[in-house]
């Protein structure tokens, strides 16, 4: 079973960034140059365990559930982009306690070990929401940088984040090949934190 935990933007963030987003899409003739990151799938990736056994989903949840309960709800925003090897866009993520948001995800993160779930690139572990990829056919035909510079200003609406999500993720099950993601638990910050 394929693995993460994340944070989810609410309807409104996600709002903001599509609008956002919209200018740069452009138009599309033919197969899509970039294959953008359905709303109902953006997320914010604090962990990623990848391939686990079955039976660690329980485990990581109760892990999880501990490691959240015991953390201050974070304050986040998006704001700017970035690309990963040229291939991945994505909206960096600002938090208001930006050690807290590193501690969180560190926590996070280390609840994998105890499952013996691979870690992820180092260039993964920073906060950011993917927004598209870039087709296998169309690397050519993208200007990546070029988006990427165009959305460098972007400053999304502040929200409180209220729970992380364990989710599961099954390669090329979702709409158009894409992934289809499964929430297994919806683990809440404590009150007041």
């Amino acid at each position: 079973m394929r693995l993460f935990a994340a944070v989810r933007p609410p309807e409104r963030v996600l709002a903001h960034l599509a609008a956002a987003t919209e200018a740069v899409r452009g138009p599309q003739a033919g197969p899509p140059a970039l294959r953008w990151t359905p709303p109902e799938q953006q997320h914010i990736t604090l962990a990623f365990y990848g391939e686990v056994p079955d039976g660690a989903a329980e485990d990581l949840a109760a892990g999880l559930a501990d490691v959240v309960a015991a953390a201050p709800a974070p304050t986040l925003q998006l704001v700017g982009a970035g690309a990963f090897s040229g291939r991945t866009l994505w909206a960096g993520v600002r938090a208001a306690d930006p050690a807290g948001l590193v501690d969180l995800m560190a926590a996070v993160d280390a609840l994998g070990d105890a499952v013996g779930a691979p870690h992820e690139p180092r260039d993964r572990r920073r906060a950011h929401l993917t927004l598209a990829r870039v087709g296998t056919r169309s690397r050519r035909g993208v200007d990546l940088a070029g988006i990427v510079h165009a959305l460098s200003v972007y400053a999304g609406p502040e929200w409180t984040a209220g729970h992380v999500e364990l989710v599961a993720s099954q390669l090329g099950k979702g709409r158009g090949g894409g992934p289809l993601h499964d929430v297994l638990a919806a683990l809440p910050f404590a009150p007041g934190r």
